[in-house]
């Protein structure tokens, strides 16, 4: 019996070791994920900071600008990137002119659709081999009615109907990616049309010393791929005046309405990227600068690495 009782109690002792082991295992992993969840809030937040950092940079960058000319052109002090290392890593950001690519709230003037525009985007698409009659869809998507545009249009019957259902937005674009929304544009679509689109509220128009190649052979009919190309190049010269270029050389015998056209741009992307440690925070910011040169961040949109 004596034998027996010690036997027992060595068990026990050795089940009380365990549980504690156990719970001593448990307490310290807790403890590190606290640990670890913490410094990420940390650097997160830090991050962020940096975000913020960027933004004021991105912003005294175009006031500069805006103060030493009266146009927008990609030879512009703010076109160049700019990395610098921290502490923890390293972060990279770039200034993104908008006002080369196509406004794709242009399609729709006072809840109307502009005619001129709609064309233009037709024009993009069918050189980026997308059937133009998606513009119908996309015209739908922004127009306030419910008004099917048949055969090609896409109402709330149709999006009502899909796995999982939803409604067109009636109104204009919010974000280039909605357009992955609208009834027939497809992943492929949307990454043929991203460097040749922007979203903006109100009319935009084109900025002929930024635009490539690609936009203005859309900006009026029958220009061909070499013209298209002989403008893009005449652009680097930058022109002042909307009245210059249209006198080019490059522009002879072609007809674009001047209130489409412009030398100035009023919207920028900010893309950048902080890298600390293991950590890294992929951004974009969408900035806005007016007739006075003050500027300020309409958008502000976190990006997963795979975004570009």
């Amino acid at each position: 019996m004596p034998n027996t009782q010690r036997g027992i109690a060595l068990i026990t002792v050795m089940l009380v070791l365990a549980v504690v082991t156990v719970s001593l295992v448990s307490m310290s992993s807790d403890r590190q994920m606290d640990i670890r969840r913490t410094e990420n809030q940390l650097r997160s937040s830090q991050a962020w900071e940096y975000v913020h950092g960027l933004e004021a940079w991105a912003g005294n960058q175009l006031n500069i600008d805006f103060s030493t000319n009266q146009y927008d052109a990609l030879t512009d002090h703010w076109s160049k990137p700019l990395f610098s290392t921290i502490p923890e890593g390293n972060i990279k950001a770039d200034i993104i002119e908008l006002q080369g690519r196509i406004n794709i709230n242009n399609l729709l003037v006072d809840d109307k659709p502009s005619d001129d525009d709609v064309q233009r985007l037709k024009r993009l698409l069918t050189n980026l081999d997308i059937k133009p009659e998606l513009v119908d869809a996309m015209l739908d998507w922004m127009d306030p009615d419910m008004e099917m545009r048949y055969p090609n249009g896409a109402e709330d019957e149709i999006y009502t109907k899909l796995v999982p259902a939803y409604r067109s937005a009636n109104s204009p674009f919010a974000e280039v990616s909605e357009l992955l929304r609208v009834q027939g544009i497809t992943q492929t679509d949307y990454e043929k049309l991203l460097p040749y689109i922007y979203v903006a509220e109100g009319y935009q128009p084109v900025n002929v010393n930024t635009a490539s190649a690609v936009v203005l052979r859309c900006m009026t009919k029958d220009i061909k791929k070499d013209e298209a190309e002989s403008i893009f190049r005449a652009s680097g010269k930058p022109f002042k005046k909307v009245e210059e270029f249209l006198k080019d050389e490059a522009m002879a015998g072609i007809s674009v309405n001047k209130t489409s056209l412009s030398v100035v741009s009023n919207h920028f992307l900010l893309s950048g990227q902080i890298d600390m440690g293991k950590n890294a925070l992929t951004f974009q910011s969408q900035i806005q600068r007016n007739a006075d040169g003050k500027v300020k961040i309409s958008k502000r949109m976190r990006r997963s690495l795979l975004d570009g």
